[in-house]
């Protein structure tokens, strides 16, 4: 192998562990957001209000 061939695979791979490191953060920031939805749905306590077609439901539910 030429120097210029191993040059390019450790490229190649600090690319891949790259890749690696990024998605890794993305998925790890997308869980830390949706903890946070989860918190603030679980806060407000209104979390029925959307899945209720009933708009006389939904009236006594913000009498509630």
């Amino acid at each position: 192998m030429s120097g210029e061939e191993d040059d390019e695979k450790d490229r190649d791979e600090k690319d891949r562990k790259e890749q690696f490191d990024t998605a890794l953060e993305e998925v790890l920031r997308e869980v830390e957001e949706a903890e946070k939805r989860d918190e603030d749905k679980a806060a407000s306590g209104k979390a029925g209000d959307a899945v209720t077609p009933n708009t006389e439901a939904q009236e006594q539910a913000e009498e509630d």
